[in-house]
């Protein structure tokens, strides 16, 4: 897998969000933290998920209002909101536990690093005997 292979499997990771040298990175991340024999066939998903899912947490850092440079993404997806101005009041709350798998941690923050989480489940199986 190289930057162009994770583009062509995840088209919305455009440049323009997410500059080359950064999906770089977190390639380079994968190949430490995943081991290829292990995977096997899978590594190439693997791998693309693993970066989509840094990736998108990335982002999420940019968008930290809090003065923190992130704290703020890091603390997990929105569990409420509420805003009043004057009469008019509007309130949001996700469902995250509705999607979030047990024991999964911090790739339960993106849809990338959950399905990730999924094959690690697989992968960690062994073999079967019927």
């Amino acid at each position: 897998m190289d930057v162009a292979g994770f583009r062509e499997a995840f088209p919305s990771f455009t440049l323009a969000l997410h500059p080359d040298v950064r999906v770089a990175f977190w390639l380079r991340a994968a190949a430490l933290r995943l081991p290829p024999d292990r995977w096997g066939d899978m590594f190439d998903d693997a791998v693309a998920l693993f970066v989509a899912h840094n990736l998108t947490m990335e982002a999420e850092t940019t968008k930290a209002t809090d003065g923190t440079g992130g704290a703020q993404a890091a603390r997990g997806p929105l569990a409420s909101e509420s805003k009043t101005i004057g009469p008019v009041a509007t309130s949001k709350a996700y469902a995250g536990t509705a999607t979030a798998q047990p024991g999964a941690g911090h790739w339960n923050a993106t849809i990338y690093g959950q399905q990730l989480y999924e094959l690690i489940k697989l992968i960690g199986v062994g073999g079967l005997q019927v």
